[in-house]
């Protein structure tokens, strides 16, 4: 008897352990932000061409469903890939507490961090247009339009 009692006793301590590790959130605590729910793949309205002029020169950044890349000074670079580890993995999350999302939600450390991106909408020459503001430390943004500009129009 005592013997069928520690099978039960180990039985139901491992039934337990099991419910408790699958209900525990998606979410690591040792992120750099606290995020909400993670996803591998961009929102569909992100998607696309968003050019920005950055130190007079053109700064294209492409958002498709898996990747986020930038072309800025002759150079590509891909910031974000979803096949890819740690914090350059592509991890879309809102940023708990702001209007924010970011791309890399595994990122542990500031320096990883890309700050946040949202949509948002800015007059221009008294025109509505629809931006996507990247955000960097300081409170500084960087608004990427749809069509190529030929201004910077960001907050330093």
């Amino acid at each position: 008897m005592n013997k069928l009692l520690k099978v039960a006793v180990i039985t139901a301590a491992s039934f337990i352990f099991t419910i408790f590790v699958n209900h525990q959130p998606a979410q690591a605590a040792d992120t750099y932000y606290h995020v909400g729910a993670i996803h591998s793949s961009t929102p569909t309205s992100w998607r696309g061409n968003w050019y920005s002029y950055v130190n007079g020169k053109f700064c294209l950044t492409q958002i498709n469903k898996y990747a986020v890349t930038q072309k800025y000074n002759g150079k590509q670079h891909t910031l974000y890939k979803s096949t890819w580890k740690s914090y350059r993995k592509l991890a879309v999350a809102k940023i708990s507490g702001t209007n924010r999302y970011t791309f890399n939600a595994y990122a542990t450390k500031a320096y990883q961090s890309d700050r946040g991106w949202r949509k948002t909408h800015r007059t221009v020459e008294g025109q509505k247009i629809s931006v996507l503001r990247d955000y960097s430390g300081g409170g500084a943004f960087v608004d990427l339009f749809r069509s190529p500009v030929y201004k910077s129009y960001s907050n330093h």
